[in-house]
């Protein structure tokens, strides 16, 4: 059967190179894949590739957007119950839910799929970590209690939005347990297998991953729910965004991931293209890295935020699709505080770079990405260093080279995303001020104890006026101390055709959630 499909993919390929109507069953998806790592869900942690995942791999929860707000919801835990004390979940998992080999999903699987993950310690393992589950404590924590039922035990009685919100991550997604470990090589857990196969079971099967060229999905014949009406998904390596959009107006693609603002504005303008906008759940960011040379300075970091110009690139890069927010927590979530003090004010940031003892400025590397935005983000920011005596040489790589520098913690300057992990304050004050959680903080050697412990207060108030405050407090400190300028609120943009519907609805919660089920033609 695999053979026979991937020869009808490549009639499809044929047929669509002249000109032909793709099937009103498949989608084609035009998409930068520069950054996907893997598509492991022990290990990813990106946004774009973790959509795949999410496609391939049913998790123990899910995020699901009612009436607005983006809400975990079950997955393979068809319900699940809180002690008194609020430290031990006991999860309840579907009986029904398959792989896609047709092996039924075990508490055994899910169970050996979360340890699988903190054994591997990636990034991502943060999030459980901070919730008091390690790999030193996983046996005592995560406890098998039958073949559909286990329990997990938190080190302190977090508000359950957190709890429940970490728990829709890409590292509940189940593995199959027999099939992986018949892959493992040397005791690696079937990491390599793992990187570019899978064995899942969500909507979608993996049918290949070609780097740089190709990602193939089709339904999963074992899925417990509902059959998607889109059958095939076809995610096509085009790292151009003039590309992306000429083929989608051609209709050689249906869906262009990766357009500028003023990209969708020109392709919108054909009458078989409509411009898909959604809220984001992530932000875009100068980071600074706190221990290289001048950026160990926090004058000159506050220089490098009065040097910006946020409105010019709001204007023109992103042509307006975005939100102004400096603060690293999310509009319209708990723990919201609109306060944008920076702009741009030359003189200022001369006379902080004066005070900081560089009044002839300094030579730094500016890091970004493949992407037409990035790249203009780069070139503008560049610029507007320039008017301060800072000369900033900008370096291309892809983003998947540019992020393991940045965990590596050896980059200078870098403009990167960040794409939300659960819907609350605490989730992006973790990231971007706890340096001990092990993310954004520590990948720039930021280590604050005043922000350390707000974060640790604030997910654990109970009062939320009281809790609220605290991430306002947060808000302030961390804009003037932190070694990161915020340069917008992403709006997520696609340029679609018009046979493709219900994509809005599939997008909601984009870079959290993308449901590929909810779109058909």
């Amino acid at each position: 059967m695999g053979l026979v499909f991937l020869l009808g993919i490549l009639l499809l390929f044929s047929a669509i190179g002249f000109g032909q109507r793709i099937p009103s069953d498949t989608l084609v998806v035009g998409m930068n894949t520069g950054i996907f790592i893997t598509l492991d869900p022990g290990a990813v942690y990106e946004v774009s590739s973790g959509k795949i995942v999410d496609a391939v791999y049913a998790k123990l929860l899910r995020m699901e957007g009612i009436d607005g707000v983006l809400t975990p919801v079950p997955d393979l835990a068809e319900r699940w119950d809180i002690s008194d004390d609020l430290m031990t979940y006991t999860f309840h998992m579907r009986k029904d839910a398959r792989f896609s080999n047709g092996d039924h999903v075990t508490a055994d699987d899910m169970v050996w799929s979360i340890k699988r993950h903190l054994t591997l310690g990636k990034a991502s393992t943060s999030l459980i970590r901070s919730i008091g589950i390690n790999v030193e404590n996983m046996d005592e924590t995560i406890k098998l209690i039958d073949s559909h039922t286990f329990s997990m035990t938190f080190n302190q009685p977090y508000a359950s939005n957190i709890i429940l919100g970490i728990l829709t991550n890409q590292f509940t997604g189940a593995i199959n347990k027999k099939v992986a470990l018949s892959r493992e090589v040397n005791g690696d857990l079937a990491e390599v297998w793992l990187t570019d196969n899978a064995i899942g079971a969500g909507p979608y099967v993996l049918v290949s991953w070609e780097r740089n060229n190709l990602v193939t999905l089709q339904t999963n014949p074992y899925y417990y729910g509902e059959e998607p009406k889109i059958k095939r998904i076809l995610i096509r390596d085009i790292p151009e965004a003039a590309n992306q959009r000429l083929l989608l107006e051609r209709g050689d693609i249906d869906v262009a991931w990766n357009l500028t603002g003023l990209l969708l504005d020109e392709a919108a303008k054909n009458p078989n293209v409509v411009a898909v906008t959604v809220q984001g759940h992530g932000n875009e960011y100068l980071g600074m890295n706190a221990s290289w040379g001048p950026l160990a300075n926090p004058l000159v970091r506050e220089a490098i935020r009065y040097a910006i110009n946020y409105d010019e690139i709001i204007d023109t890069v992103v042509n307006g699709y975005a939100i102004k927010n400096q603060g690293f927590v999310s509009k319209g979530y708990f723990g919201y505080y609109e306060y944008n003090p920076f702009y741009q004010d030359i003189e200022k940031a001369k006379a902080l770079l004066v005070e900081a003892g560089y009044p002839n400025g300094f030579q730094v590397e500016l890091m970004t990405g493949t992407t037409t935005t990035r790249m203009e983000e780069a070139e503008k920011i560049q610029a507007d260093l320039a008017k301060v005596g800072i000369k900033a040489d900008v370096v291309i790589v892809q983003m998947a080279q540019a992020y393991t520098l940045m965990r590596a913690q050896s980059h200078q300057m870098i403009i990167g995303g960040w794409g939300n992990d659960y819907p609350d304050a605490d989730n992006l004050a973790m990231a971007f001020a706890n340096y001990d959680f092990g993310q954004l903080a520590w990948r720039s050697v930021w280590n604050d104890s005043f922000a350390i412990t707000l974060c640790n207060w604030g997910r654990l108030e109970p009062n939320p006026d009281k809790r609220e405050q605290i991430y306002k407090d947060l808000t302030q400190y961390w804009m003037h101390n932190s070694p990161f300028a915020m340069l917008y609120q992403t709006v997520e943009i696609f340029g679609v055709r018009t046979e493709v519907k219900n994509f809005e609805a599939a997008a909601f919660g984009y870079g959290m959630v993308f449901d590929f089920t909810k779109i058909y033609k």
